[in-house]
């Protein structure tokens, strides 16, 4: 039932539109492939960078969080299951073409 909410609510966070804002503090620009690989959290938040839209593509056993936000640490602090008390595992973070940071974490 957990994992039902949680999908429910990411998928009403990708799809809420926002104007995008713009971090000039943030240094590193992440950027994404069309590989697709859902073996790791940066291939996760990849595709999700890609699509522009928050979602679990499979490819993780365990738990995985997922997020978006206006930065890297937005992005990261709204992922799923953040405040469980689970050890992140994996972390990936991708910028989408709308400016708009997207995050995938894997616990255990």
């Amino acid at each position: 039932m957990k994992k039902i909410i949680c999908l429910l609510v990411c998928l009403m966070c990708g799809i809420a539109e926002a104007k995008p804002r713009y971090y000039p503090t943030t240094n590193k620009v992440y950027s994404y492939t069309t590989s697709n690989q859902t073996s790791s959290a940066q291939g996760v938040a990849e595709i999700m960078a890609s699509k522009g839209y928050v979602g679990h593509f499979g490819g993780n056993s365990g738990y995985e969080g997922c997020g978006s936000g206006f930065s890297p640490q937005q992005a990261y602090n709204n992922c799923c299951y953040a405040n469980s008390g689970m050890t992140t595992v994996d972390v990936g973070y991708s910028q989408g073409k709308d400016g708009r940071w997207y995050c995938c974490r894997r616990y255990r």
